[in-house]
């Protein structure tokens, strides 16, 4: 049986000698979304009505993006609402009450996986963004990419069953580097389509091995005006893909062997790096920011659950810093 965020008290914190500024740092995230909407998708997580509260789906929902945030363990995370009072006033913990423990924490996660919840969640998060006019709707542009990430088990060992400790679910990803030296890592791929801001509008996960270009229809939208992309989605299927739907082609051409690139297309090439270079924020974000540069578990559900998870909380800071700088525009007067 659920409890209700919105019922929870409002904050345990009342007397004015507490309310230090910091208690604030999070108020425009508060105030970004409507959060009963998030809460509505996340219901089907624990549709009994009989048994033991759990803890509201919100604040669960609300820890884990604390997790990604300040790039803590479960155990850690459950340590800091515990002691953080920042922490208890984002996700509703009154002093005194019952917090989360890390299994807890670790369940809810499990139930996001099983559920499959984390893509109508990150859509639902760009509608509200979209609806506010954070999130560009008309005429924006796509940019795609991949990147590989490390499996958390990638090692040649055995375990006692004799088995191999490597992940199942992951695959070699080869790539040469700038030397031309190929460098392999065993693991996943997170493939991402951001506009022009670095708002992430699609993404998806897959076995290392899978060439980037397989996910590029995964990836667009069918509205946006134009397609950057680095050569390794280049074809001739991707070009025709893109004049069938009508969307600029601003995809990298590549050389073949007897067949190198010219002048005109290397000059291309360099002019469209530029832009597409925005498309590595979101990898940048996820590795260096929330500690994402190795998978935290196993198989391909649960790791594609992690950074959906991570797309909603860039998005969701992202959209909370615009709100802080611009504020949220009217859109009467936009319209």
């Amino acid at each position: 049986m659920q409890k209700s965020f919105s019922t929870q008290p409002e904050l345990f914190v009342s007397t004015s000698d507490l309310d230090h500024p910091i208690l604030h740092s999070l108020d425009d995230t508060e105030a970004l979304l409507e959060w009963s909407e998030i809460e509505r998708l996340l219901s089907s997580i624990y549709a009994a009505n009989t048994g033991r509260p759990s803890y509201p789906l919100l604040t669960l929902f609300r820890a884990l993006l604390l997790g990604l945030w300040y790039r803590l363990s479960d155990v850690q995370l459950a340590q800091c609402l515990y002691r953080d009072l920042l922490f208890r006033k984002f996700c509703r913990l009154e002093l005194g009450g019952e917090v989360p423990e890390a299994s807890t924490l670790g369940r809810f996660r499990t139930r996001l996986v099983e559920q499959d919840l984390w893509d109508r969640l990150l859509g639902e998060i760009n509608r509200q963004l979209e609806a506010k006019n954070v999130i560009m709707s008309e005429g924006r542009i796509n940019i795609i990419d991949a990147t590989p990430i490390e499996a958390a088990q990638s090692g040649s060992g055995k375990g006692k069953d004799g088995k191999p400790t490597r992940d199942p679910d992951a695959g070699w990803h080869v790539k040469n580097d700038s030397r031309g030296n190929k460098k392999s890592i065993y693991g996943f791929s997170v493939h991402t389509g951001v506009d022009e801001d670095g708002f992430i509008h699609r993404q998806s996960v897959t076995p290392g091995n899978v060439h980037d270009s397989q996910e590029r229809d995964t990836l667009l939208l069918g509205d946006e005006t134009a397609l950057y992309a680095d050569a390794a989605y280049s074809s001739q299927q991707t070009r025709d893909k893109l004049e069938q739907l009508g969307i600029d082609d601003q995809v990298q051409r590549k050389g073949y062997r007897g067949n190198p690139l010219s002048e005109a297309d290397r000059i291309r090439n360099q002019a469209i790096a530029v832009t597409r270079a925005g498309g590595e924020r979101p990898f940048a974000t996820y590795k260096w920011h929330y500690g994402l540069v190795r998978t935290r578990f196993m198989g391909l559900a649960k790791n594609a659950t992690v950074y959906g998870l991570a797309a909603m909380a860039a998005n969701i800071r992202k959209g909370a810093k615009f709100l802080t700088l611009y504020g949220l525009p009217d859109p009467c007067v936009i319209g």
